[in-house]
C-alpha cells in the first residue's frame, strides 16, 4: 500500500471525532441541567461551597459569573469530574461572555482544562492543562507536574501570544522536558468568536494531542509527577479565572490501549542523489479486536519521507512492518515530519526526523546541535553553528568528565548516535585510568560496505550491529576514538597529536528518542580542528562520572 499524503504543506492534521473502531461510547459528563458528577470548588472556601453562585446551569451550559458585578473583584475556582480517566478522549466546547472582573479586568480573558488532576480540595490542582485563552487554546502548561512537548528552534519567528515558544514535532519543533509550571505556547491561533470546539486525546502518561476546531495545536509526551513516577490518571477540571464563561457539550469516550510501535521516532539521513538507508517501524496490535492500520504522512516536510505498509488493518495481536524512506528536496537541513498509523483514538503518531545534506563532508555537515534534535534529545550543545569553541573546558550543558566508571550491574552499553567525517573503518574503545593503552572496543564501518556509513545519523558498527557492550576497569576508563588525524579522548591529558585543546565533548544524556536515560552521556569527538563535535558521537550507557 503506498502511502496517502496530506500536501506537504500541510502542517496539521484533522481530527474526525466519528466513532473509532474501539468499544468505548461517547457520554456527557454535564447532563445540561445541574452539576450532577461535579463538585465546585471556590478559592479560599471549603470544597463544594459557592455562596455567591459562581457557576451556575443555564440553558443547557455552565455558566461561570452569569450574575456577578462586572464592578466586583472575584475570586478563581475549578469544577472537578467525580470520576478519574487515565486513556481517554474528551470534548466540549466554550465561549466567551461581556464580562471581565478584577484582578484580570484588563487581561485577556482566560481558562483552562485540566486533565490528570489530583489532589483536587484547591486550586490550582496538579494537573496538565489545556488552555482555553483568547488567541491562545490548545496551548500545554504543566501544573505542578512535568513532561515533554516541544519547542520552536527559532523562537523569534514563532506567533505572538503566551508561554514559551514551541512548535509541532512534525512542523520542526525539538524535544523539550518541561518543569512546574512550563508553559509551552505560542502557536498558530484557531479560535474565533462564539462556539469553539476543544478536544484533547489522551493516552495515560505516553501521549495527548489538542486540538481545537479540528486542528492539532499541541502534543506532548511522557507525562510525569514531579515527586516521581507516570502520570497516568486523574480528574478533569474546567477552569473560571475572572472572565464570563459558558461551556457546554463536554463529552468523553473512554479509550482501549493503542496500536504499538517498537518506536515514537525514526530519525534518519541521506545525502542528496545518493543511497541511503531506509528505516522500519514495527507495530502492533494489543487487543483482541481488529484495528485500521491505515498510513498517512503530514508536516512541513512531508514530501522527503514516503513510507509503505502491507496491511491497512491489524488483527488481534497482528504486528507489520512499515518502511520509511527519506530524501532531502531542500538541501542541507533538519526535516520534519508525523506518521500517522490508524485513526488518532487507536492509532499511533511516529515523529519522522531526517538530516539531509546536500553533499558529503566538510561544509555540507549538519551542527551537533541539529543532530541531537533529529534524534529526540534535549541536550543544549552550546552552540547552533557547525563550529564551536575547542579550547573551553565546557560549552552548553556540557561537563568536564574525563574518566567514567560502571553505574551499575550489567555491563557498558556504546551505541553510535552519529558520524560526519571521512570515510573508512574508524576504532574506538576506552583507556583504562592510570594508562595511555588503546584497548579497542569496536569499529565504525567503512563506507565501502555501507554507502552512507561515514555520512549519517546511526551509523552501523563493523560487521552491521547498532551497538556493543564491553567490560570495563574498576579503576575508571576514558573513551577514545582512532580517527584519521589523531587520537581524541575524553581526557585532554592523554597524548595526542591534536592542535586543539579540546576534542572531545560531554554531555548528560536524558532522553532519547522518546526513550527515558539515566546514567548515560553522549560523547561528541573531533578529529580535525574546526570543532563541530559530529565527526564521531556516541551514546554511552551505565556509566557515571569518576570522581
Amino acid at each position: 500500500m503506498e502511502t496517502r499524503f496530506f500536501s506537504p504543506c500541510a502542517a496539521f492534521f484533522v481530527i474526525a471525532s466519528a466513532a473509532s473502531a474501539q468499544s468505548g461510547e461517547w457520554k456527557s459528563l454535564f447532563n445540561g441541567k445541574d452539576l450532577t458528577g461535579w463538585t465546585v470548588t471556590v478559592d479560599k472556601l471549603p470544597v463544594g461551597q459557592d455562596p455567591d453562585h459562581i457557576v451556575q446551569v443555564r440553558d443547557g451550559a455552565i455558566h461561570m459569573y452569569a450574575d456577578t458585578d462586572p464592578a466586583t473583584k472575584v475570586p478563581f475556582g475549578v469544577i472537578t469530574s467525580d470520576a478519574s480517566y487515565s486513556r481517554f478522549h474528551l470534548a466540549l466546547e466554550y465561549r466567551w461572555m461581556e464580562k471581565k472582573f478584577a484582578p484580570r479586568k484588563d487581561s485577556i480573558r482566560d481558562a483552562g482544562l485540566l486533565y490528570h488532576a489530583s489532589n483536587t480540595a484547591k486550586i490550582w490542582p496538579p494537573s496538565v492543562e489545556y488552555q482555553i485563552q483568547e488567541g491562545d487554546s490548545g496551548d500545554i502548561i504543566f501544573i505542578q507536574e512535568s513532561g515533554y512537548s516541544w519547542a520552536h528552534p527559532n523562537p523569534d519567528q514563532a506567533p505572538e501570544g503566551q508561554g514559551d515558544a514551541s512548535l509541532l514535532p512534525e512542523n520542526g519543533g525539538f524535544i523539550r522536558k518541561a518543569k512546574n509550571q512550563t508553559y509551552f505556547g505560542r502557536f498558530p491561533e484557531y479560535d474565533h468568536p462564539g462556539w469553539n470546539r476543544a478536544e484533547v486525546i489522551v493516552q495515560a502518561d505516553e501521549s495527548a494531542e489538542h486540538i481545537l476546531n479540528g486542528h492539532t495545536r499541541s502534543r506532548l509526551e511522557g507525562m510525569q509527577n514531579l515527586t516521581g513516577g507516570a502520570l497516568k490518571e486523574g480528574k478533569i477540571c474546567l477552569q473560571f479565572e475572572g472572565a464570563e464563561i459558558q461551556y457546554r457539550k463536554v463529552e468523553i469516550r473512554e479509550l482501549e490501549e493503542p496500536l504499538r510501535p517498537d518506536k515514537t521516532l525514526l530519525s534518519m539521513s541521506a545525502v542528496k542523489d545518493k543511497p541511503a538507508r531506509s528505516g522500519t517501524i514495527i507495530v502492533k496490535n494489543p487487543l483482541k479486536h481488529s484495528l485500521p492500520a491505515d498510513i498517512s504522512i503530514t508536516g512541513k516536510d512531508a514530501g522527503a519521507f514516503s513510507a509503505t505498509a502491507d496491511k491497512m488493518s491489524l488483527e488481534p495481536g497482528e504486528s507489520m512492518e512499515v518502511s520509511v524512506n527519506f530524501k532531502p528536496i531542500h538541501g542541507a537541513d533538519r526535516y520534519s515530519a508525523g506518521l500517522r498509523i490508524g485513526t488518532p483514538e487507536s492509532g499511533t503518531f511516529v515523529i519522522l526526523q531526517g538530516i539531509g545534506l546536500a553533499a558529503f563532508e566538510g561544509k555540507n555537515e549538519p551542527p551537533l546541535q541539529s543532530i541531537v534534535q533529529a534524534l529526540g534529545m534535549t541536550i543544549n550543545v552550546g552552540d547552533t553553528n557547525l563550529e564551536h569553541d575547542t579550547k573551553a573546558d565546557t560549552i552548553g550543558e556540557s561537563q568536564d568528565v574525563r574518566y567514567f566508571t560502571k553505574a551499575g550491574e550489567g555491563k557498558v552499553r556504546i551505541t553510535p548516535l552519529a558520524r560526519f567525517s571521512p570515510p573508512g573503518a574508524t576504532p574506538f574503545g576506552i583507556v583504562a585510568k592510570g594508562t595511555t593503552a588503546l584497548v579497542q572496543s569496536g569499529k565504525l564501518a567503512d563506507s565501502a560496505s555501507i554507502p552512507d556509513a561515514h555520512q549519517c545519523l546511526l551509523p552501523p558498527l563493523e560487521g552491521g550491529a547498532s551497538s556493543l557492550e564491553i567490560d570495563t576497569p574498576a579503576e575508571g576508563f576514558a573513551f577514545y576514538m582512532n580517527a584519521h588525524q589523531y587520537v581524541s579522548f575524553t581526557d585532554p591529558g592523554l597524548p595526542t597529536e591534536a592542535k586543539i585543546a579540546r576534542t572531545a565533548r560531554v554531555y548528560p544524556a536524558q532522553r532519547l528518542a522518546g526513550r527515558d536515560l539515566t546514567n548515560a552521556f553522549v560523547v561528541g569527538f573531533e578529529e580535525a580542528a574546526n570543532g563541530d563535535y559530529q565527526d564521531a558521537v556516541f551514546l554511552i550507557e551505565n556509566v557515571k562520572p569518576l570522581p
